[in-house]
Parts: C-alpha cells; structure tokens; sequence
C-alpha cells in the first residue's frame, strides 16, 4: 500500500540524514541525546565493594583527623608549630626558618622529628592500621 510505502521511504531517509549527520560532526557515536549516561553509568559505576572501602578509608581518616591534637601534644612545642605552619598553614619551609628568624634545616629537622613524633602517637592510637 501507498501508505506502507511512504513509511518506509521515511524511515530510509530519516536514517540517511542520520548517518549524514554522523559523517559531517565527526561523531562516531550515538547523537541521541544522553543516550551515552547509561552506558557511561554502566560502565563506571561503582560496585558495593568500592563503595564500602572508600566508607572505610573515610571513616579512617576521620579517626586520623579526630587524633590529630593528641598527636601534635607528643610532638614538642616548637615541633608541633612548624608541623602547623608548613602542613596545615601550607607555609614553606625557608618562610618559616624566615619567620622564626632561623636557618631552613632547623625547621627541616624540627618537621621530620615532630612528624616521627606523631607517627609513634599514631601508631599507640591505632595499632593495626
């Protein structure tokens, strides 16, 4: 029928402008609007198991964060200053030893052992992480 006909050669020509379109935009992909969101979903989505680590290791770190005062209290006065300036205030070292009106190495040093400090409070803190 006539009718049929006509479908048909819409459908042909519908397809042909589809496949036109593709070859113009350089677009080897659906041109279906969002039709990428379930494949992209499907493929990156996160499992249970990624979910429940990435909860553990936040909730891990939020222990470490929690323990961070009592951490710094093992490390001396002037340790647990430089510590803050140059990890939490984000200051480099020269301005710090600038600052404090000593040489870079003393605030080096003074970092590294505040840090071994803290590392042994951490590890009496949380003995199996």
């Amino acid at each position: 029928s006539d009718e049929v006909w006509e479908a048909m050669r819409q459908a042909q020509r519908e397809m042909n402008n589809y496949e036109r379109r593709k070859v113009y935009h350089r677009a080897w992909y659906s041109l279906d609007a969002y039709s990428w969101a379930e494949n992209y979903a499907l493929e990156h989505g996160r499992s249970p198991e990624e979910i429940l680590l990435e909860r553990e290791e936040r909730a891990a770190r939020l222990r470490l964060v929690a323990a961070l005062p009592e951490a710094l209290a093992h490390a001396t006065p002037t340790q647990a200053r430089r510590v803050r300036a140059y990890y939490i205030a984000g200051i480099n070292q020269p301005k710090i030893a600038r600052m404090e009106g000593v040489h870079s190495s003393k605030v080096s040093i003074a970092i590294r052992r505040g840090l071994r400090n803290m590392r042994r409070c951490y590890d009496g803190l949380f003995p199996s992480e």
